[in-house]
């Protein structure tokens, strides 16, 4: 299963702690510093976003996880993986921002991981229909010490 968060104001940590759970970047993301591939909004329309193209470089790890989960579809000859977030459709030609602002990823000792993505390009419309989707999060409430 997936969920979203949303944190405004979003620090660069190497940890973060959500409802008590430690996740730590990994450290091919943190090694390339976030720059492990690109992603696309997906809209509906041009204001209203209703999923994620992910693309991280053909050598990233995270393709091959990815890509077995239930909820994700492959695009592009598997490539890029694509998550709708509620409704089945969206339009094509209003979904290619190739984007790549906070795209790390973390970890946590269970195995779960946590994908982060960079807001900052959305209009106040998108980013407003984008949180619907998701658990908003005190910024302060993800502090993990160390």
């Amino acid at each position: 299963m997936f969920k979203l968060y949303y944190v405004a104001n979003m620090v660069d940590s190497d940890g973060l702690n959500i409802n008590d759970v430690v996740y730590r970047k990994e450290l091919n993301s943190k090694d390339n510093e976030g720059f492990i591939g690109f992603f696309d909004w997906l809209r509906a329309d041009e204001s209203i976003i209703v999923g994620i193209r992910i693309c991280y470089f053909e050598n990233q790890p995270y393709n091959e996880l990815l890509r077995h989960l239930p909820y994700i579809r492959p695009t592009f000859d598997g490539k890029c993986m694509e998550l709708l977030f509620g409704e089945n459709t969206y339009n094509p030609d209003l979904s290619g921002d190739q984007d790549f602002t906070n795209n790390y990823v973390f970890k946590s000792k269970g195995g779960d991981y946590l994908f982060t993505f960079g807001l900052d390009h959305l209009t106040d419309k998108e980013l407003s229909s984008l949180l619907k989707y998701c658990e908003a999060l005190n910024r302060d409430s993800l502090q993990t010490g160390h």
